[in-house]
């Protein structure tokens, strides 16, 4: 276990003294790949962004449940409490049929317009926030309300909430592709340069072999070297992300507020930064990999 530990370190300070010998041309590869994963990043975060603002969508995410006429007091709060305990929904509210007859009364020029029904012909009613504008959610709901005797009739908004979910899982979808696109890109830099520096120190490989040195030793230093690139990339891009949101956060606020919206631009650093700087990483040593692979 030391040794393997020592052979890993000693690469790792190869690495980096050859990083450091050639530190320009080491951050203008680093810069090409953070703007590179900086163009996708900004898909993620703007479709996080409105992920998040679906979620604080309240009167979108409702349902309505009509409740049949006649039924006991006792009854009404019984399926309240159990409404109000499943996971999906988020808050209940329970309008009778008397409060709701007035509101409505309430919107004509003349309040007595309805003073001549003969009876009420508004149910009691229980408006049910849920907690998400997933289609999923208020499906689960809508199956359990259906099956309870005292619902008459439900009414959801499904068809907006399928749409911004749609709209959502299309964004995230091309977001993806375009990183794909691009990872490809930055796979093929990375490539080219560590085969660069394999040629590079060509003379150094082979006295190496002739002392005995492995395959796994002598390639070690050039999949750090991809890693390191990858993650200098990735640094920059989250660097410039964090500065793109912070200066677009004070006219997104702004433009909020006109809308009587309480919205604020946000970049998750530990799920959208953690994500980049796995993600190009990986790509790093992926491209490395695929370097050493060629030349052999």
């Amino acid at each position: 276990m030391k040794n393997w530990l020592n052979q890993h370190t000693l690469a790792i300070k190869l690495v980096m003294q050859r990083l450091k010998s050639h530190w320009l041309n080491t951050l203008t590869i680093c810069l090409v790949i953070g703007i590179t994963v900086t163009l996708p990043g900004l898909l993620f975060v703007g479709v996080d962004n409105l992920q998040d603002a679906s979620r604080s969508i309240k009167q979108d995410a409702q349902m309505s449940a009509f409740l049949k006429p006649a039924l006991n007091g006792n009854v009404i709060q019984r399926l309240i409490n159990d409404v109000q305990e499943l996971p999906q929904v988020k808050e209940v509210r329970f309008v009778p049929k008397e409060d709701a007859i007035k509101q409505l009364g309430e919107q004509f020029l003349q309040k007595d317009l309805l003073a001549d029904l003969p009876q009420n012909p508004l149910p009691d009613a229980l408006f049910i926030t849920l907690a998400d504008t997933n289609p999923i959610t208020a499906k689960s709901v809508q199956d359990i309300l259906q099956t309870r005797a005292e619902v008459e009739e439900l009414v959801i908004d499904s068809v907006w909430m399928e749409r911004l979910n749609s709209m959502l899982v299309l964004g995230k979808r091309i977001a993806l592709i375009f990183a794909s696109l691009l990872g490809i890109a930055m796979i093929t830099v990375i490539s080219n340069t560590v085969r660069m520096q394999v040629l590079t120190h060509e003379a150094e490989i082979e006295v190496s072999r002739l002392i005995g040195a492995t395959h796994s030793f002598i390639r070690r230093p050039f999949l750090y070297m991809g890693s390191v690139y990858g993650l200098g990339g990735g640094l920059i891009a989250v660097g410039l992300l964090f500065a793109i949101v912070w200066n677009l956060k004070q006219p997104v606020q702004l433009l909020a507020n006109n809308y009587q919206s309480n919205f604020q631009l946000v970049f998750h650093l530990v799920n959208i930064g953690g994500l980049i700087l796995l993600a190009s990483t990986l790509i790093g040593w992926i491209a490395a990999f695929i370097a050493l692979t060629q030349k052999r």
